[in-house]
Order: structure tokens, then C-alpha cells, then sequence
């Protein structure tokens, strides 16, 4: 079942913080969330983060909540690109953070969700 709702995919996450991680494929994490909206090859240095995914989830009450999903302080950018499985950084804003990540990731993996932010099937 689903409990959270994507529905910004550049969402404005100043001020979030580590809330957990999710073991993933990098591929996986594209098709379920899209392209990661900062890549530090592409979009300027960064010392600490090469991967970076900035989303807003809804819950069925209407409560929103945002989430990073991002690799941290590795040497490069494909050690968590390449990876068979990589245990992402979650930061948020609130503590449900975590469980929408993982929720929608999920639910895609579940094909309850047809695309990212594409909507309930």
C-alpha cells in the first residue's frame, strides 16, 4: 500500500537533515525518482556530495514532507553510480522522511506507482 505521494522531484530542501539510508541500485533510484537534480561533474564541485535527489512527498492526509536522497563524501562519483548496491544517505525535514523514500521506492519496485511523479496507479 501506499502511503506517500511524489510530487516534486527539485523540491527546495534547505535545512534537511541525515534521516536514514536506503540500500539501492543507482539505476533503480533513476527510474523510480528520475535524474538526480545535482551532479557534481555537471553541476559544480562538491566535496561531500556527487549524486543528489531532491524530493516533496504527500501523505493521504495532506501532510508533506521532504527528502534528499545522496551519496557522501566518496572519492568519486561512480563508486555509488556503479555499484550493484549502495547504502544512500536520507536527509529530511521531519522524520517521516525516511518511510516516503522508502514507500514510493517500493511501491515503483511493486508497480503500484506507473513512472516517477507520474502518479497512482
Amino acid at each position: 500500500m501506499l502511503f506517500y505521494e511524489l510530487i516534486d522531484t527539485d523540491a527546495n530542501t534547505t535545512g534537511t537533515s541525515l534521516k536514514g539510508y536506503i540500500t539501492a541500485n543507482y539505476n533503480d533510484l533513476v527510474q523510480a525518482f528520475g535524474e538526480p537534480v545535482y551532479m557534481a561533474e555537471r553541476d559544480g564541485f562538491s566535496d561531500k556530495v556527487w549524486t543528489e535527489w531532491k524530493l516533496e512527498f504527500e501523505n493521504k492526509e495532506g501532510d508533506t514532507c521532504k527528502a534528499t536522497i545522496y551519496d557522501w563524501k566518496e572519492e568519486g562519483p561512480f563508486i555509488s553510480r556503479n555499484a550493484d548496491k549502495y547504502k544512500w544517505h536520507i536527509g529530511g525535514d521531519c522524520f517521516d522522511s525516511q518511510f516516503a523514500v522508502q514507500d514510493f521506492f517500493e511501491a515503483y519496485q511493486s508497480n503500484l506507482v506507473d513512472q516517477h511523479a507520474e502518479g497512482i496507479l
